[in-house]
């Protein structure tokens, strides 16, 4: 399993204890950073061209303007910093930044490198890092108040939520090193953008999912995601919307060490009654949208899609939303 792509579902402790430590800090700003692999040929000729290689935040349930800064302020000015040194920053893949910050992927040729250009490397990284620095620093009131207001503003937001997207598929110009005779070649090619992705499926934001005692390891696991989980003194009773599994369709290869099952369903309203030791997980809280991603069963890193949660066809999720009009 890949430790970079183990932050809904934290299989790992190591994952689980770093998730904790960036909950307690509750961090405005914060970085990734990783290596790609130096080797990798692209169309039998062509090699990276760029020593570095910059990504943001900007999943479709984080706020625009918090992915403004990113997009818009904070990479143009780690590009411009990088410019002598002929690198190249993009935008163009999602990355993190659910707990609505501004955050950032940044990846240096690397893996199978060695310790080759090792100062080289180094350098790259504390130049971007230093930006970023001195921009929130240089700008520090416009930046704080930004992601304070976009924090809010999801909270209180009642728009619906986004949990399935597709990328865009587009051409341009992308530097690269044709490996035949070692120039630095920018060739058309095509482009899968994510900024921004386009929603496929959406749903009508829940004001509160309820979870019955039997489910204690999802409450578990959304707690260290850094939700805030209740356990209402006399349960729940009253009106939900419930999920029915109409189809299930399990992956034949693993991803991430597991079988990943996508699956259809169909909604209704029914009321139901929850003792008290039953969870209460709102959604008018900072990470509400960790949440949106792990319970709504469609999006491609659910507990449903990872089979943490397993229920048949025909079957009712057991996890309830409550919706506005109903609580």
């Amino acid at each position: 399993m890949d430790g970079n792509r183990d932050h809904i579902n934290p299989a790992h402790e190591q994952s689980r204890k770093i998730k904790g430590v960036v909950t307690q800090w509750n961090p405005r700003i914060s970085i990734v950073m990783d290596e790609y692999t130096a080797s990798t040929v692209f169309g039998e000729r062509y090699k990276h061209g760029a020593d570095s290689l910059i990504s943001g935040g900007i999943n479709s349930n984080t706020h625009l303007d918090i992915m403004g800064q990113v997009l818009n302020k904070f990479i143009p000015a780690m590009g411009d910093a990088l410019q002598d040194a002929v690198t190249e920053a993009r935008a163009d893949r999602n990355a993190i930044g659910l707990p609505q910050t501004i955050s950032f992927l940044m990846e240096v040729r690397g893996i199978r490198l060695a310790d080759q250009h090792f100062h080289s490397r180094v350098g790259t990284n504390l130049v971007k890092i230093q930006t970023i620095l001195e921009t929130a620093s240089d700008d520090f009131d416009s930046v704080l108040s930004t992601v304070e207001d976009a924090l809010q503003e999801f909270i209180d937001s009642d728009e619906d939520i986004i949990f399935t997207d597709s990328s865009v598929r587009e051409t341009g110009n992308f530097t690269l090193i044709d490996i035949n005779n070692g120039s630095v070649v920018h060739p058309e090619i095509e482009f899968i953008r994510t900024t921004p992705s386009e929603a496929n499926l959406t749903r009508t934001r829940a004001e509160v999912y309820t979870i019955p005692l039997p489910c204690f390891d999802d409450a578990n696991k959304l707690e260290n995601l850094g939700l805030e989980v209740e356990k209402p003194e006399h349960g729940f009773n009253g009106t939900v919307e419930t999920l029915i599994i109409e189809t299930s369709q399990v992956t034949p290869s693993q991803c991430e060490g597991t079988y990943l099952n996508t699956v259809t369903t169909t909604a209704r309203e029914r009321n139901i009654m929850l003792p008290p030791g039953s969870f209460r997980v709102s959604a008018k809280q900072k990470n509400a949208a960790m949440a949106f991603i792990a319970l709504e069963l469609e999006n491609i890193d659910s507990y449903m899609t990872f089979n943490i949660t397993q229920v048949d066809e025909g079957e009712e999720y057991p996890v309830f939303r409550v919706c506005r009009e109903q609580s």
